[in-house]
């Protein structure tokens, strides 16, 4: 069964030829995989909000203040409908040599360090591989090619931040000359339709072999493991002897502000953050964790046993061969006043009083 997540950007309502033609890529993905499950998001109907002074927080660091959490709750669900996919359909209407301003805030809250991508020792690595992505772009003009393809700001503005966050196989659909009148405008939808529909050909059944290669895994089992026997263990013995069978010999647990490589790396770390909290304070997983494409989820939440939760969080871990190779994590103040917001699980500043 695939996951759609459709994205519309136009702003020019039932006339919108991207939306005629994001219309016709999703009809066309349903005729060949009817079960499919069809998320929208569309972007004039309820827009995602432009980033300010008093937002920016909730996206790009540590979310403290009413406005920096209601952003990251917003960019939250956001990702969780780009996790969930397996394709998604973009209406990228070119505006002004470039993209719509509402995808571009829509971007700027899905592109979130830590969480769908991370830097590494060798750069920048994309968190959500294994997806396929068509884009549909209407121009007035020719910028594929030509004179004026040097002033596209469109194309190639919207492969960077796609490949950045991991979604590399991208088709992009050119409709162009639709400013050149109605004749150039039709021929421009019945190529693209054409277009779209040799993309959807070419799909066939392989979408869904990333996450059949990982049905042997059993996600939610390891990282509820990684959650209790790692960061709920006080004995440092046990939680080593946890630690080398749940993580590959060099794992990285990658947090905010530092990283933690290596077995008694990644459990110094945790005696760090346990130091710093009450003996009976404890994780607990809200959910079963998700897996798309290689990569588990799994939501949490801490706090002292009888008190409203302090902490919800969320770890993020690529598994091969059944350890965990990474693991990034990042969690958020909600409890009681006399909890301070935090940085991570295993900062320093946790859940301090």
């Amino acid at each position: 069964m695939r996951h759609i997540l459709v994205v519309n950007s136009s702003v020019s309502g039932e006339s919108s030829v991207s939306r005629t033609l994001v219309d016709h890529a999703v009809q066309s993905l349903l005729a060949d995989d009817p079960d499919s499950i069809v998320v929208n998001r569309d972007l004039s109907d309820g827009p995602v909000p432009h980033l300010t002074p008093a937002t920016a927080a909730g996206v790009r660091a540590v979310a403290n203040t009413p406005d920096e959490l209601a952003t990251q709750e917003l960019s939250d669900g956001l990702i969780e409908e780009l996790r969930a996919a397996d394709v998604i359909v973009i209406g990228a209407p070119m505006y002004n040599f470039s993209i719509p301003s509402s995808l571009r805030a829509w971007f700027d809250h899905v592109l979130r360090p830590r969480v769908t991508f991370a830097y590494g020792a060798d750069g920048p690595e994309g968190l959500l591989t294994g997806k396929r992505a068509i884009v549909i772009e209407p121009r007035g003009g020719v910028y594929s090619q030509g004179p004026a393809k040097a002033i596209d700001f469109q194309e190639p503005y919207l492969r960077q931040l796609l490949g950045f966050v991991g979604i590399t196989e991208v088709s992009f659909v050119h409709a162009e000359k639709i400013g050149f009148g109605l004749d150039a405008r039709e021929a421009a939808i019945a190529a693209a339709k054409s277009q779209i529909e040799d993309i959807v050909g070419r799909f066939g059944s392989s979408l869904e072999e990333p996450a059949s290669a990982n049905l042997a895994i059993d996600y939610d089992a390891i990282m509820q493991a990684n959650l209790t026997r790692v960061f709920g263990e006080r004995d440092a013995e046990r939680r080593l002897a946890a630690i080398r069978e749940i993580y590959a010999a060099d794992a990285t647990l990658h947090e905010p502000e530092h990283s933690s490589q290596g077995h008694e790396a990644i459990s110094q770390a945790v005696t760090g953050l346990l130091g710093h909290l009450p003996p009976d304070f404890a994780f607990h997983a809200v959910r079963p964790a998700l897996v798309h494409n290689g990569v588990g989820r799994l939501q949490w939440r801490g706090g002292k046993v009888g008190e409203v939760r302090a902490v919800t969080g969320l770890d993020v871990a690529h598994v091969e061969e059944g350890l965990i190779r990474t693991l990034h994590v990042s969690s958020i103040s909600r409890g009681p006043r006399k909890w301070h917001p935090i940085r991570s699980r295993s900062g320093s500043a946790i859940a301090c009083r």
